[in-house]
Order: structure tokens, then C-alpha cells, then sequence
């Protein structure tokens, strides 16, 4: 009986002795930052790159950036060897902004095997918050001004094939009848399509100063288009060029760019433009 009772006790320091704890660091050269492309700010995505800067492979088995700035956590969670010395991009959908006056908190959660087959989780800091900051800022406008109105692109682009004339895009305000007051006080060309005022000039800048509250009817901005250059390759590289900006302030204290996308019809449409008034094949 005694035999029996030291070998098991043997047994179990055995069996401990072989399940060490996870690690809860990744190794020293190994580094997380945040990122946004223009391709993914159109589709609310982040990209969390993770550098390798050790003479051994590591395996992100996912990756969750936890932000008190989004309702939801971003998580990849597809298996992705980082060779040593090398960096990965993580692509990740973000989810429902969250607006508050608390000190933000972020954060990526890293579960992780390395070329031993220790598997570990890791939470790390991120250095530079900046792009996550950005993307706080415009999507906490965006709440404020849906709030106070309804602001989108028409389904239609205005324009004649062959007479060298700016297109015509509106863009509708509409009012939601809740309290608080959104002033447009510009719109501004993109990267693609440049702004010409009433008299036909080239302008970057367009004054608009609409002022949009509970007591205000429908109302449009409107934009007269043209080319802003006419590069054969703009549109085959556009990521920005039909989501348009407009400045912005609210009554709660937020300002800044708004963009306002448009549809794929339209989208086609103003590409259709684009190549008619430059004369593109």
C-alpha cells in the first residue's frame, strides 16, 4: 500500500512537471502595431501587424485587439506563421463605435504557439494608438451628425457624354427631428474628382454653411464635378475618390470630415464620367 501511495505521488510530480505554465510574454523581439490602409477605412477594417525580429518562427493562432472605443472585439483568428525576421498583416472588422469621455483603453490579446510547441496568450500595449484615435474620432462624428440628420448621395450622377460639362452629384440632408444643430460648413474635392463653383472655377474648398436642425425642411448640397486629373490609371487605383467630403461641426462640440459614399451604380457612373471628359479610351 505504501509502495502504491509513492508511486502515485511520483506519477503526479511527473505528470506536473510536464504541463508548465503557458507563457504569458511573447519572446523579446516579437511586436505588435495598429494600421489603417485606404482600402480598409472604406470597410471599417484595422490591420494589426505583428514583427518578428527573433531568429525563430512564431504562429499567431489569433490576434483581438480589445478597445474600449469599439463595442465589440476585432479578432483574427486564422492561423498565421510570422517567419523570424519578417511581419504580418492581420486584417480585422471592427465593430460599433463607442462615444464616451473615458480615457480610452487598448489592447491586443495575442495567443500564440512557438517552433517548441509552447503555446502562450500575451496582452500588449499598443505604442501608437494614433490610427486608433483617427478612426474614434470620424466614426463619434458620424453618430453625432446621424443623430441630428439623415446625409447621403443621391442614386443618381447628372451628366451629359461628350459635352465636357461637370457632373452634377447632390447629396441629401434630411432631418431627424431630434434636438441639437449640425452645421455643413463646406465640401471639398477628393484625390479623383475635383469641385468648380457656380461661375465654372476650379475650387478645392466649396462653402456651403448649412445649418440643419429639428426645425429644418430637406435640404441638398451640391456638387459640381470634374476630373482632378486625368491619369489613365486614377481609376484602376482609386480606394477614396467617390466617398466626398464634407466639414462638419455639431452642437455637442465635434468637428471635422464627414465622407459620404456612394453607390456602385453611381460609383460606375462617375468612373463612366471620368473617361468621357478626359477623353480615355
Amino acid at each position: 500500500m505504501r509502495r502504491a501511495l509513492v508511486s502515485t505521488a511520483v506519477l503526479c510530480c511527473a505528470v506536473l512537471a510536464g504541463c508548465a505554465p503557458a507563457p504569458s510574454a511573447v519572446p523579446e523581439g516579437v511586436s505588435v502595431s495598429v494600421f489603417q490602409s485606404r482600402f480598409d477605412r472604406g470597410l471599417h477594417q484595422l490591420e494589426i501587424k505583428v514583427s518578428n525580429d527573433t531568429d525563430a518562427a512564431i504562429i499567431v493562432t489569433s490576434a483581438t485587439l480589445e478597445s474600449t472605443r469599439f463595442a465589440d472585439p476585432a479578432v483574427w483568428d486564422r492561423p498565421q506563421r510570422v517567419p523570424a525576421g519578417a511581419a504580418r498583416d492581420l486584417r480585422v472588422q471592427l465593430g460599433e463605435p463607442e462615444c464616451t469621455d473615458t480615457a480610452p483603453v487598448d489592447q491586443i490579446v495575442l495567443d500564440f504557439e512557438l517552433d517548441d510547441g509552447t503555446a502562450g496568450t500575451a496582452r500588449l500595449s499598443i505604442a501608437d494608438a494614433a490610427p486608433i484615435d483617427s478612426i474614434n474620432d470620424e466614426d463619434c462624428l458620424g453618430v453625432a451628425v446621424a443623430a441630428i440628420a439623415t446625409i447621403a448621395a443621391a442614386d443618381t450622377v447628372d451628366w451629359t457624354p461628350g459635352a465636357g460639362q461637370p457632373a452634377i452629384l447632390d447629396i441629401d440632408v434630411i432631418p431627424t427631428g431630434a434636438d441639437g444643430t449640425l452645421t455643413i460648413v463646406e465640401s471639398k474635392a477628393t484625390v479623383l474628382l475635383g469641385l468648380v463653383d457656380e461661375t465654372g472655377s476650379a475650387v478645392y474648398e466649396h462653402p456651403e454653411n448649412l445649418v440643419v436642425d429639428a426645425g429644418s425642411g430637406p435640404q441638398k448640397v451640391r456638387l459640381r464635378l470634374v476630373p482632378a486629373r486625368c491619369d489613365p490609371h486614377a481609376v484602376a487605383e482609386d480606394k477614396r475618390g467617390t466617398f466626398f467630403p464634407l466639414e462638419v461641426s455639431t452642437s455637442d462640440g465635434r468637428s471635422g470630415q464627414l465622407y459620404v459614399p456612394v453607390s456602385d451604380a453611381v460609383r460606375a457612373s462617375l468612373y463612366d464620367f471620368f473617361g468621357d471628359y478626359c477623353g480615355l479610351p
